[in-house]
C-alpha cells in the first residue's frame, strides 16, 4: 500500500552490539507511508477512491456531545506519513458548517502528531459563490476557507472545479492548491448516455457569460458547437429575460445545458426554456460538476421533465447525491438524476501527490 519499512533484528545473543549497530526491534520507516482520512460526509466517494489505490481509510473516531461540540480523536498514530484528507459534503450526514468544523479540528489532531505533509482533498470548495466583493462590507470567504484550513494544519489542497478560476490564488503562498476538471468524465458520459449522439446535430450551452470559457472546453472535448444563454433586463427593474445566442447556424437534435453547479436550479429552468424556445425539436440535457438541489429544485426539474423541457441531468458524485437522490425520488424522477463517478480522478491526482510525480 506504500513504502514498506526495514525490519532490523541483530543476531547477537549477548544483548550487546558494536557501534554503529543498528539496535534490536528496530523499524526504519523507508519514505513517507501514505495514509488516507475522511470526515463523516460522502464516505462512499472516500470508499472508491482508496479501492482505486488499494489502500485502507484511516482509523478516526468522531463524536458530538451533548452540547453540539465536536470531539475527534485519531486511533492510529500518523507520525512521518504523507496525510491525506477527504472532505465531501453530505446533506444527510451533517449540515455544511458543522461539516467543516469537523475538518479543521481532524486537521489539528493530525498536525500535533507530526505527520510529513497534510493535503486536504476537497471535491468542491463551499462558499465558492462568495469569491468577490459585489458591495463594500462583504466578504471573501473561500479564501477565509482556505487560511483557517492552513492555520489547522493543511499544507496542500486538491479540488475540482472552481466556480472562479481567481479561487486557485486564495491558498497562502506556501500552501499549493491542485484544481482537477473533469469535463472529460462529463463528456465521455454525454457520448454514451445521449441516445444517438451525433456531433454535428449536437450543441453545448453555456448558462451565463461566466461559464462561456468553461462550456467552450467541453464544446473542443465534444466536438460541438456552442451557444450561450445571456441575461438581460430590458428596462431597469423589469424582470430579467433570458436569449440565446449561437454561433452555429445549424438545427440542433440535442442541446447540452453546461454549468459547474446547479443549487435552486432557478437560472437551469430559464435557460432550459430559452434552449426550448430557441430549438423547439431538439432534445435538452443538463451536466455539472457539482450537485446541491437545494430547496425546490428536484420540484423545478419535475416540471422541467413533465413539459418535456429536459431529458435528465447529470452531475458528479464530488458531493453526495444521496439526499438529492430521496428528493428526486419522492418526485418519482430518481431515474432523471445521473451520477458520473469521478473517484478515479480523484485517486489519480493522490498517487501523482504522494509519489512527487
Amino acid at each position: 500500500s506504500g513504502p514498506s519499512a526495514l525490519s532490523i533484528d541483530p543476531s547477537r545473543s549477548d544483548g550487546r552490539r558494536s557501534p554503529g549497530e543498528p539496535m534490536a526491534g528496530v523499524r526504519v520507516p523507508v519514505g513517507h507511508p501514505p495514509v488516507v482520512f475522511c470526515t463523516p460526509g460522502n464516505r462512499d466517494l472516500c470508499e472508491k477512491v482508496v479501492d482505486h489505490l488499494s489502500w485502507s481509510i484511516g482509523r478516526v473516531r468522531f463524536r458530538t456531545f451533548a452540547n453540539g461540540e465536536i470531539s475527534v480523536k485519531l486511533e492510529q498514530s500518523v507520525a512521518n506519513n504523507d496525510v491525506f484528507v477527504i472532505c465531501s459534503r453530505d446533506d444527510l450526514e451533517g449540515e455544511v458548517n458543522f461539516m467543516l468544523m469537523q475538518l479543521l479540528i481532524l486537521l489539528d489532531a493530525l498536525k500535533s502528531e507530526a505527520p510529513h505533509r497534510i493535503t486536504v482533498v476537497l471535491p468542491c470548495v463551499e462558499y465558492g459563490r462568495q469569491d468577490r466583493k459585489f458591495e463594500a462590507g462583504e466578504a471573501i470567504a473561500p479564501k477565509l476557507l482556505l487560511h483557517l484550513m492552513v492555520t489547522a494544519g493543511a499544507d496542500r489542497f486538491v479540488t475540482l472545479d472552481l466556480h472562479n478560476q481567481a479561487e486557485s490564488g486564495f491558498s497562502p503562498a506556501h500552501a499549493a492548491l491542485d484544481e482537477l476538471t473533469c469535463e472529460t468524465y462529463l463528456a465521455d458520459f454525454i457520448q454514451q448516455n445521449v441516445p444517438g449522439f451525433n456531433p454535428e446535430e449536437t450543441l453545448v450551452c453555456a448558462t451565463d457569460a461566466g461559464g462561456a470559457k468553461r462550456t467552450r472546453k467541453m464544446a473542443d472535448q465534444l466536438q460541438v458547437g456552442f451557444m450561450m444563454a445571456d441575461k438581460f433586463r430590458p428596462k431597469a427593474g423589469e424582470v430579467g429575460q433570458v436569449k440565446i445566442i449561437s454561433d452555429a447556424s445549424l438545427n440542433p437534435k440535442n442541446v447540452i445545458i453546461v454549468d459547474d453547479m446547479f443549487d435552486t436550479c432557478g437560472s437551469l429552468d430559464k435557460v432550459a426554456e430559452a434552449v426550448r424556445n430557441f430549438a423547439p425539436a431538439a432534445k435538452i440535457y443538463a451536466v455539472g460538476s457539482h450537485g446541491y438541489f437545494s430547496k425546490d429544485a428536484a420540484e423545478k426539474i419535475k416540471k422541467m421533465v413533465s413539459g418535456n423541457v429536459l431529458e435528465w441531468i447529470a452531475v458528479t458524485n464530488g458531493i453526495s447525491q444521496r439526499a438529492p437522490m430521496k428528493k428526486f425520488e419522492a418526485q418519482g424522477i430518481l431515474d432523471r438524476l445521473k451520477v458520473v463517478d469521478i473517484s478515479r480522478l480523484v485517486a489519480g491526482a493522490i498517487v501523482r501527490i504522494h509519489l512527487g510525480t
